[in-house]
């Protein structure tokens, strides 16, 4: 692992023992796209986070107390910035290519998913002192734009437009079917952490899909970087040390899943992860 690495490893564990409302979501989500292209400078890419912030400040400037207390109008403001002079957009033509969930790439190529488009989002509205979310909407990544007594949603993948109840009723009839309906649940925020693993499981899903294991095994060691104390990702590692015949490994991914699942009345994970280590030592003898 060369020193950039390392450093970058640092910084993404760091950022797994800081609070959620600590965490910069723009820059973690740079500082894990630079992983996967270690011969490219990142700073050129922190340089054009830093514009499209600053460039966002301005506009913010001009406008009036009654316009930064209306959520239409400041998602509108938002999307003539991202959509608009930066063209930001969604890939709808080869919205599969991994390059759509590595921000350097969304940067370089101005595209991306749902997900890596709504980072930027967050990272302008995070400099403009915005109230500005991402929800757990299932299958489509949006936003919650908050504004005195408004709110809009946003949806950075369609140039920013705005959606409403009948918009968000279609799109997850889309995704789950002709009688899938609106639950409180997909109206909930999720935090900066969830949004980088959302990120992150774009990729797993995808290196999975192509029986890529060990790169797979790479993205969840990165996911538990940022997320050390998700039981979840332990089991999914222990699984793909398994895959690549690291049986040690595996056991002691399956032993800390287990522990962190009892620890927080995650029984269902737990027994799973005792299963898995009976599997493995009746394996090993």
């Amino acid at each position: 692992m060369s020193e950039t690495d390392m450093g970058i490893e640092a910084e993404l564990r760091a950022a797994g023992e800081a609070a959620d409302d600590a965490l910069d979501v723009g820059r973690l989500a740079l500082v894990l796209a630079a992983l996967d292209r270690p011969d490219v400078s990142i700073l050129a890419y922190e340089e054009h986070l830093a514009e499209l912030a600053d460039a966002g400040r301005r506009k913010f400037e001009k406008a009036t107390a009654a316009q930064r207390n209306d959520a239409d109008v400041l998602s509108l403001m938002l999307s003539s910035l991202i959509a608009g002079r930066f063209n930001y957009r969604g890939d709808s033509e080869t919205y599969d290519d991994l390059q759509n969930a590595n921000l350097m790439h969304v940067i370089d190529r101005r595209k991306g998913l749902p997900v890596s488009l709504g980072v930027l989002y967050l990272h302008v509205g995070r400099a403009l002192g915005l109230d500005l979310a991402g929800l757990n909407f299932p299958g489509h990544f949006v936003l919650r734009l908050q504004a005195g007594s408004t709110a809009a949603i946003v949806d950075p993948f369609n140039r920013g437009q705005t959606l409403s109840s009948a918009d968000l009723l279609q799109l997850i009839r889309g995704i789950e079917g002709p009688e899938a309906k609106l639950s409180p649940e997909a109206y909930a925020p999720v935090t900066s952490r969830e949004i980088l693993l959302r990120l992150q499981n774009n990729i797993l899903g995808r290196a999975l899909k192509a029986n890529e294991f060990e790169r797979a095994r790479d993205v969840v060691t990165r996911m538990i970087w940022i997320a050390p104390r998700r039981a979840g990702l332990q089991f999914e590692l222990g699984r793909l040390e398994v895959h690549a015949g690291h049986m040690g490994a595996a056991a002691t991914a399956f032993e800390t899943c287990r522990n962190m699942a009892s620890d927080d009345g995650e029984m269902r994970i737990a027994g799973m992860a005792e299963e898995a280590l009976r599997r493995l030592k009746a394996r090993l003898n």
